[in-house]
């Protein structure tokens, strides 16, 4: 797979999260945050680990302790930037969250060059710039005084620059996307659904009212969606992907003025372009180096 057709891969993906915002939106309406992860991970993982079975029956040799070792690494950070976001929108604004959560656009750069010493091209930084502008006008700024809420998005941005760059060193040191998936979805489900027991109320017509929403984030954001990012990101930096995963900001607020009827300002538009321009430069850019191979790591 080539460097362009792992992009538009990555765009396919953010583009599944996009519309998924409208169904985990109306099934707030008669479900908890923390039940509503653990039961779409449910739905995903009762696909997934069927799959990753399967997978592991045709891998031509076990994975050794060092990788699974990063695929609970990566399930584990992806429950905490899960977790941490939805913590701080107890005590922040929507818009807040929705541009600092955007900085892992700039973080994950950094993390990359920490960890795996990959050096981004010439196109990101320019990039990464634009894709911030882009969500800044797209959030509409922050609003207010900094609180703990936008520390603790802020701290879940460095979570999720970590997880796209741990994604990448797992999927080129084995080849076992579906396992990487699976993992993520069975520490969701483990950790949200322990919290939900504890301390949430849940009923079966809540469950029932909210299956379309559950079907399309369990099934196609949590099986296609994430399927597509461990395969994609096999042969693409760490850096595009963050840059390429930014659209799925503009991607919502697109679904939810078309499917919600929500308002769109002139700023949000031009945010919104500013953003899809940032992964345009990214994908037309001839990149200073190829992305690393498949036996990096």
């Amino acid at each position: 797979m080539n460097r362009s057709t792992a992009n538009l891969l990555l765009l396919a993906a953010a583009a599944i999260w996009g519309l998924a915002f409208v169904p985990q939106q109306t099934a707030m309406v008669v479900l908890t945050p923390m039940w509503f992860l653990t039961l779409r991970f449910i739905v995903s993982s009762a696909i997934i680990v069927p799959l990753a079975l399967r997978e592991g029956r045709r891998a031509p040799r076990p994975i050794d302790r060092r990788s699974l070792g990063l695929i609970i690494a990566v399930g584990l950070v992806f429950f905490g930037g899960n977790a941490l976001q939805q913590t701080a929108l107890l005590s922040t604004s929507v818009a807040n969250a929705g541009f600092l959560t955007s900085l892992y656009i700039l973080f994950t750069p950094f993390v990359a060059v920490a960890i795996t010493h990959e050096r981004p091209g010439l196109a990101v930084w320019p990039a990464a710039l634009l894709g911030l502008i882009g969500a800044w006008l797209l959030s509409g700024g922050l609003t207010g005084s900094f609180v703990l809420g936008d520390l603790l998005v802020t701290i879940s941005a460095a979570g999720w620059a970590l997880q796209i760059v741990l994604i990448g060193i797992v999927v080129r040191r084995v080849d076992r996307p579906m396992l990487l998936v699976a993992v993520e979805g069975l520490v969701m489900v483990v950790a949200c659904g322990g919290w939900a027991v504890a301390f949430e109320p849940i009923s079966w017509e809540a469950i029932r009212t909210a299956g379309w929403e559950l079907a399309y984030t369990g099934l196609v954001s949590g099986v296609i969606g994430y399927s597509l990012q461990a395969i994609a990101q096999r042969h693409a930096t760490a850096s595009d992907a963050a840059i390429i995963f930014s659209t799925e900001a503009p991607m919502a607020a697109v679904f939810g003025w078309a499917m919600l009827g929500d308002r769109f300002s002139a700023g949000q538009w031009a945010g919104s372009m500013a953003i899809f321009a940032a992964v345009l430069l990214v994908q037309l850019w001839p990149s200073r180096e190829a992305a690393p191979s498949a036996s990096a790591g």
